[in-house]
């Protein structure tokens, strides 16, 4: 069994609970490093966000000698209400492209502006170029609510990001490098 069959297979409440628990723990860890650490960590996870994301849904699966295409906006929902597997697999979705949110932003250079933008739009272009993959090479049915999927997962990450923004701005709030002397 593979690590990405396990989690898969786990209970939701399971997987819902570990989900926020890393948000969490990532959220403040990134709020307690600072400069050089901070970003070597966003560089780092980045790099393993497009790894595992490359791993799940190109590199780790066969030929299934078909082409499918669904072009219909969240249509999977429609499809989830006889099949509930469905919603795992929006969720999962969502999931796969969360860690991308999370830690791309403090990857990119400090001198850009409007860096959760660029975010969310480098994770469109990512979740694109896996759906057209997926359908030139027969690899998995290529889906706009994909798409739209693990673009909420980068949505989602990002806002630690904002979140950890907004706190840092406020003058009320103790942060880390109020306590060194």
């Amino acid at each position: 069994m593979s690590l990405h069959h396990d989690f898969y297979v786990q209970p939701m409440n399971q997987v819902y609970i570990e989900t926020i628990a890393i948000y969490l723990i990532w959220t403040v860890a990134m709020f307690l490093l600072r400069g050089k650490a901070r970003r070597i960590v966003g560089i780092i996870g980045a790099s393993l966000a497009v790894i595992l994301v490359l791993t799940f849904t190109v590199l780790g699966r066969g030929n299934e000698n078909a082409r499918e295409i669904s072009l219909i906006p969240f249509i999977s929902f429609e499809n989830a209400k006889v099949q509930p597997e469905l919603y795992r697999t929006m969720f999962m979705n969502m999931l796969l492209f969360m860690p991308l949110g999370l830690s791309l932003p403090y990857a990119l250079p400090d001198k850009l502006k409007y860096k959760a933008l660029l975010t969310i739009l480098i994770g469109i272009g990512l979740s694109i170029a896996v759906e057209v993959v997926q359908y030139v090479f027969s690899l998995g049915k290529c889906e706009t609510d994909d798409v739209l999927m693990n673009t909420l997962g980068v949505m989602i990450g990002v806002t630690s990001y904002l979140i950890i923004r907004l706190l840092s701005r406020k003058h009320w709030l103790i942060t880390p490098e109020s306590h060194v002397n």
